[in-house]
């Protein structure tokens, strides 16, 4: 049974917030299909209801919810008429506006509420379900429980500052979290990160019900990243050792955030050249479909035949710093 959901994108980076929603519901089979974009909202066409486990893997998404009528009517208090009653069990719920309207939230909720049973109980501090409109182009109106949740806000807990061991280059949770997404993997994979550092993409990847396994050169990273993992409760194989460990080690896919030589470690190597190293490693590691994500400020330091580009975005992180974000299949 098809199903329409409104996914409201973070501000960072709309494009790779929306590929990142794609390709993780591709990896979990329900073919979705983009119905409707407007600003930092788009509507995804499902083929079967989501599930609480895939929308809590989403990184760089606020909130996904379950439409339940949209319109080409602009006038709210019309789209509210056309409304049948709303059956929400034993719930509790409020009325929340996604973008201002002319109309107050108050009269919204108020118009709205007559469309919902009496029995059911509003409580604007702690509902069980939350009924969201939004007024632009269209007039949309969709529900959102209240476990429904991404992990937009969550994820930040692995922030470097909460972290006991630091490093001011480790990329961002959301980044992190977002780039496992793209990697096709589902629950039980094993996700390998041959430059794994303090440990931020073996993080998500571990949270996500991974198998994580990670390298570095680095004795101190290793013992860093293990660190890191068993604060948070999760588990990792980590090794110290070079890329060509990874000949070594089965997996799925690789997600990493190589060293570019400023802050991080190359063992006296040239960037260039570790990285033409690291990619004849993979193309003989890996089979033909499986993904390579990587973060990295120059991609024209990639050169290969043996793999092609599926995806590339920008991250912006100061004036003398942009991260490049590839997404690189096996052929």
């Amino acid at each position: 049974m098809t199903s329409e959901y409104l996914f409201e994108l973070g501000g960072e980076n709309k494009e790779l917030a929306k590929i990142e929603a794609l390709e993780l519901l591709k990896t979990e089979r329900y073919n979705p299909e983009t119905h409707f974009e407007e600003g930092q909202i788009i509507i995804i066409k499902t083929s079967q209801k989501l599930v609480l486990k895939t929308i809590q893997r989403l990184g760089m998404t606020k909130r996904v919810s379950r439409i339940i009528h949209s319109s080409e009517e602009k006038n709210i208090g019309k789209v509210i008429e056309q409304l049948p009653t709303l059956n929400l069990g034993k719930s509790s719920f409020a009325v929340r506006q996604i973008c201002r309207n002319v109309i107050s939230e108050r009269k919204i909720a108020i118009k709205i509420g007559q469309k919902i049973p009496i029995e059911n109980k509003i409580d604007l501090d702690n509902p069980d379900v939350k009924i969201l409109v939004y007024t632009g182009s269209k007039t949309i109106i969709s529900i959102l429980e209240e476990n429904s949740t991404t992990s937009y806000k969550s994820c930040l807990e692995h922030h470097v500052r909460y972290r006991p061991y630091f490093s001011p280059i480790s990329i961002h949770p959301r980044i992190a979290r977002s780039m496992v997404n793209l990697a096709n993997c589902s629950p039980n994979d094993t996700v390998l990160d041959p430059f794994c550092g303090t440990g931020g993409i073996l993080i998500e990847v571990a949270d996500m019900g991974m198998k994580a396994k990670g390298i570095d050169l680095l004795e101190k990273m290793v013992v860093n990243s293990r660190g890191n993992l068993e604060y948070f409760g999760l588990k990792g194989k980590i090794k110290k050792g070079d890329v060509e460990e990874s000949k070594n080690q089965g997996f799925e896919a690789i997600v990493t955030d190589p060293p570019y030589g400023i802050a991080s470690s190359t063992g006296g190597e040239k960037v260039s050249e570790l990285l033409q190293r690291a990619m004849n490693v993979f193309s003989e590691s890996m089979e033909k479909g499986k993904r390579i994500v990587m973060a990295i400020s120059n991609p024209e330091l990639i050169q290969t035949t043996n793999f092609k580009k599926i995806y590339q975005f920008e991250w912006y992180i100061h004036k003398s710093l942009t991260r490049n974000i590839l997404v690189l299949e096996k052929i």
